[in-house]
Order: C-alpha cells, then structure tokens, then sequence
C-alpha cells in the first residue's frame, strides 16, 4: 500500500525514530508514519516511556538543547512522580505546581466534577467568611502615589474578590501558598493600574477600550481624565439634527412595531428593547468598521455613588471618528448627566436617550432624545 506523506519518521528524523517504543504502537513502525503523526509511544534509551504526538516529539524546544531526541526526564526538565493522595505515577515538569500536589491532575479534576455542587457552596461560604482577612491583607498594600481615588476604589473591589476566593481556596481546596500568590497578584496589578497616555491613545486607535481589572474602560475617557487633549465640541445646531436623526429612526421602530408581537411593558422591558434599537441605529450612522460596546465603565464617579460609573453604549471607529457616548433612562437621572457632560468635555458625542416619566431637560453640548410620546402607546398596548 502506498504511503501518503512525503517522507517518512525514519527518513527525516533517524535519532528520533530510534525512540520509538517497540511494542506500544501496533504495526506502526516509524517508516511507515510521517513527521506529523498521532500519539504514539516512546522509549528512551535509560527506559523512559511516554505518550507524545509526533510533530511534537521530533520539534525542538529550548530544553532539548540542540538534541532533537532528547528525553525530558534524562535532561532533568521533568521527573516520574507517584502522587502520595491518589498513588497515580505521572510525569510532571520541575519546579511547577503540579509538583507539588498531593493528587495529580486528572484525579483532581474528576474529584472536582464529581462533587462540584458542594465546593462551590463550601468555596462561596468560605470567600465571604474570609472578607475580614482579605479586608486587613489588602490594608497594607502601598498603593502607587497619584492613583485616582476611584481606580482605588475599583482595584479594592476587584482584589478583595481575588483574595477571598484566594483565601477559600487554601481552606476548602487545600491549596497550598494561593493567598499569598494571589496577594502578589493584585499588588502587581495595583502599581500598574494608571494606564499611561500612550497607553490610552494606542487603545483609542487599535479598539476604543482599555482592559482595566478585567473590565473594559472607555480609552478617551481616560486620555482626557489624565490630561490628554480633546476634540472641540459639537455646536448646537448638529447636535439638533443628530437628535431629530435619532428620534427619526425611534420614529420608524415603533411604528412598525408588530402588531402580533407583544410590546415591552415593564420598564427593564422598554429599557432593553430601546438600547437593542439604538444600538444598531449607532452601527449604521458610523458605518463600516465602527464597534458598539455596551456597559462600558467610565473614568468618573457620579454623585452619591463609590465606584465608577457605566455607560449604556459607546461607539467607536477608527480614523480620528468621534465617538458616541448614549445613556438611556426612564427618568431624569443626575448620574447620567454626570457621564454624558464628562463625555461632552471628553470630546465624544453624547447622546441621551429619554422615555417614562419626569420632565425632560436640555443640557449644554448634549443631544437629547425625547422619546417619551413613542414609547408611551407600546406600554399602553401591553
């Protein structure tokens, strides 16, 4: 039978084939597989054996130090370990963590599976419980001079999160030094959470967001928070043609909305229904290429509240595009206003979006979507 590779195990790589298991592979021989085949069996010369695809036995990392046949036990770069907590033998790379277990990996996770239900309300339990010590570790961590008040605020919550679950997981897991490297964690990531002004303008080009904590941030937002220049704003005139284009396009939704489909009547209802629309209408005034983010948190902090603040949308598209802050609300709202004048002074288009009840107000350099008589007759129909 003919093979189907061009060249075979044996030809391109004789040191490696000269590893290969003897009795573990079947009538596989290594002629007769090419350089990228399946998991097989080896055999080094001092009587290691393992399983390891082919392509990745005959590669090259650095641990092989130039010896394509290397093996990784003979070079030190793992060792054969019998687990005490399960008695599994398992090959484990030096120095990491799964070194220094009591049961290997597999047993671990089957163990986890099977009794996921109960850990996961044993490790909720404990993380609450341990908000106390969590609270004092995080006491004394120095944090950078100049960091604004509410990113403090927001790596506190983000931290103590970490360390509790940390903390928990020593506890109920049994892992061994994870609040200390948790804790290490979240130092690091404290005196690296200032986004710099080049950070910020890369992320205003490259996709409109900075990754701040796990949460995505609106990049211009903090470039002008930290000092950076903006865009003038937009007169009068064009934000009152970008409000009659915005109503317009409500316009148009709820008329045509479907007499058999039943209309949003809550105001979590409306609320959704409303954002869903205008978003696309925001994908399709900015065009090809642009991105609509929603929830995106905002470097500011409104009245009456501790940590920043989130906006409902924000549009973004590359090429110097302005982009579009939109906050949408049942009712006068003075935390919106605070985000979309920052917005304004930030240089984006802020758009707010309005319906329910309550008097609506005009604010300096903002558009104001009155959408309060379109609305209504759904509600009503429901």
């Amino acid at each position: 039978m003919p093979r189907t590779f061009p060249v075979s195990l044996a030809e391109a790589f004789p040191s490696v084939a000269a590893t290969w298991h003897p009795t573990r592979n079947g009538s596989l021989t290594p002629d007769r597989v090419g350089t990228g085949g399946p998991m097989m069996w080896w055999l080094c010369p001092a009587g290691h054996e393992w399983e390891e695809t082919v392509i990745s036995r005959r590669s090259l990392p650095k641990w092989k130090a130039g010896d394509v046949a290397a093996c990784k036990e003979c070079v030190g770069f793992k060792t054969r370990r019998v687990f005490p907590g399960c008695g599994c033998v398992k090959t484990v790379r030096i120095g990491t963590r799964e070194a220094e277990h009591a049961r290997c990996y597999a047993c671990r996770t089957r163990e986890f599976e099977e009794n996921a239900p109960r850990v996961k309300v044993e490790l909720s339990a404990a993380a609450k419980a341990a908000a106390g010590r969590a609270g004092e570790l995080l006491g004394a961590v120095r944090l950078p001079d100049g960091m604004p008040e509410g990113l403090a605020v927001e790596w506190r919550y983000w931290a103590a999160k970490h360390l509790q679950y940390a903390i928990a997981g020593e506890q109920v897991l049994g892992k061994a030094g994870e609040t200390s490297r948790s804790l290490e964690r979240v130092t690091v990531a404290a005196e690296r959470a200032v986004p710099s002004l080049e950070a910020c303008a890369a992320a205003a080009l490259r996709d409109g967001v900075l990754n701040i904590f796990g949460r995505a941030y609106w990049a211009e937002g903090w470039w002008y928070a930290l000092g950076g220049e903006t865009r003038p704003p937009l007169t009068g005139e064009q934000l009152a043609v970008l409000s009659a284009s915005f109503l317009g396009a409500l316009e148009g939704w709820a008329e045509h909305w479907p007499e058999e489909q039943p209309a949003p009547v809550t105001t979590a209802e409306v609320t959704r229904a409303l954002t869903e629309e205008v978003r696309e209408c925001l994908q399709c005034a900015m065009g090809e290429g642009a991105r609509v983010y929603a929830e995106v948190r905002v470097p500011v902090v409104p009245d009456g509240k501790g940590r920043y603040g989130r906006v409902d949308l924000l549009g973004w598209r590359p090429e110097g595009f302005p982009p579009f802050v939109v906050e949408i609300d049942s009712r006068p709202n003075p935390s919106s206003v605070r985000k979309l004048t920052f917005a304004r002074d930030a240089g984006a288009v802020p758009v707010w979006v309005r319906f329910g009840s309550g008097p609506v107000e005009d604010i300096d350099g903002v558009a104001v979507v009155d959408a309060r008589a379109l609305v209504h007759p759904l509600t009503a129909r429901g």
